[in-house]
């Protein structure tokens, strides 16, 4: 195997086993037998199983980020993008198999790897802006603003995942009225005052 592909089947191993038994539970050993590799090139290419589980989430959020942008821009207009944005973000979330047992099983680590790795994170949901804004419309509010926005959704989201409040978010219904009531506000005035 080409390193490249040595460590995709890695980081689809670590998947499958993270899957299986949850973040903490897995050794680097069942990880290196599920991929056909010896732990010894695990660790030519992760420092440990904490860098093995970041770049597990780092892969899994992209693709998750990506697929986000696409089912926006194939639900056409809406009422309220950012509402709408924000809802199918939760759902997809709670809908992956590992990242939604991550924020249930072990909602320490999913804070700990929240705040490690919030810089990439955030360019993750901007780039995922880039694709959900209509052309030009980025560079028109500029990219303070996308960042702003970028900002506020993992803060509003990492709360609406992790933490209980007094209204359910059990169904997408609850999610669109949590982001209509207490994330639009959030949004920054430049972006609401703007027609995307």
């Amino acid at each position: 195997m080409a390193a490249d592909a040595t460590t995709g089947a890695i980081l689809d191993a670590a998947l499958a086993e993270f899957s299986a038994h949850g973040f903490r539970r897995v050794a680097l050993d069942d990880v290196a037998r599920r991929a056909g590799v010896s732990r010894t090139t695990i660790y030519r290419r992760f420092a440990g199983r904490d860098e093995l589980i970041a770049a597990v989430m780092d892969r899994e959020n992209d693709e998750l980020f990506a697929e986000i942008a696409e089912h926006i821009n194939a639900l056409g207009p809406q009422s309220n993008i950012y509402v709408e944005a924000f809802t199918v973000a939760i759902v997809k979330f709670r809908d992956h198999r590992v990242l939604n047992r991550l924020i249930t099983d072990e909602p320490a680590l999913a804070l700990e790897l929240a705040h490690q790795h919030y810089g990439a994170a955030l360019t993750r949901v901007t780039a995922a802006l880039q694709r959900v804004f209509p052309t030009g419309f980025a560079a028109k509010v500029g990219p303070r603003t996308v960042n702003e926005l970028a900002d506020a959704i993992l803060r509003y989201a990492l709360m609406a995942l992790l933490l209980p409040g007094l209204r359910p978010l059990d169904t997408i219904e609850d999610i669109r009225a949590f982001a209509a009531a207490e994330f639009l506000p959030s949004v920054p005035a430049a972006l609401r005052a703007a027609t995307v």
